[in-house]
């Protein structure tokens, strides 16, 4: 088979999540890396593959998909050699699916509302509204876990997506662990269990820490 074509920046959760699903299920990918700042996302060539000029997107066989979710359920209903990872239980599906919904609508958007302002509109800081924004969703997380990982006690896709959103959020918003004491467990428990965890979510996590350390310096600098 020839590799799939993945469309991705190293810093966005949403392409680590296709990153780790793939390298579990054994899919190799072509990796072309789409500079945001040059604008490589608007060219007329990457609108014909994905007019929501988005990352990640991957090209498998000729075939243009884009966003996260959708592209990891298709790598696995295709490619992966069991059902492990999204189950053809409907009711298990749809547990994982309204995960795959909590990340991109609570997590991810919640993660991107308080860090555009401060890597693109030079905001000297974090307003505590955001902050408490953050705090609340884990608090909502802390509430879902009633097994070892997020739906069941065995990874699934709803643990490989929430995980990079998460594991982003960790690392500069830190959980409180006397309020939070199951998600902190659960953040270990990734830690162990997770192929491939520390080098695409906590490596790149602490890298993305420091660039927002480096963006609030640059930024107060210049007020």
């Amino acid at each position: 088979m020839a590799p799939i074509t993945l469309y991705t920046t190293y810093r966005t959760p949403a392409g680590r999540a296709v990153e780790i699903t793939a390298k579990l299920i054994g899919v190799e990918l072509d990796i072309k890396l789409v500079d945001l700042v040059k604008k490589e996302h608007l060219t007329d060539e990457y609108l014909k593959m994905n007019p929501q000029h988005t990352v990640p997107t991957i090209v498998d066989n000729g075939v243009a998909l884009y966003d996260s979710h959708a592209i990891i359920i298709y790598l696995v209903s295709k490619y992966a050699k069991d059902d492990s990872l999204y189950p053809k239980d409907l009711v298990t599906q749809a547990r994982i699916n309204a995960l795959l919904h909590f990340e991109s609508g609570v997590l991810f958007a919640r993660l991107r509302g308080t860090l555009a302002p401060i890597f693109y509109q030079g905001a000297p800081s974090v307003p505590e509204d955001k902050l408490n924004s953050i705090y609340d969703a884990y608090v909502l997380l802390e509430g879902m876990l009633q097994s070892d990982y997020l739906v069941g006690n065995s990874l699934t896709l709803a643990d490989i997506s929430c995980s990079t959103s998460l594991s982003t959020l960790h690392a500069l918003f830190p959980v409180d662990a006397d309020k939070c004491p199951k998600l902190i467990a659960y953040l270990s428990r990734l830690e162990q269990n997770l192929p491939n965890h520390k080098e695409y979510n906590l490596d790149r996590a602490k890298a993305a820490e420091a660039f927002f350390k480096q963006k609030l310096i640059e930024n107060n600098k210049a007020k």
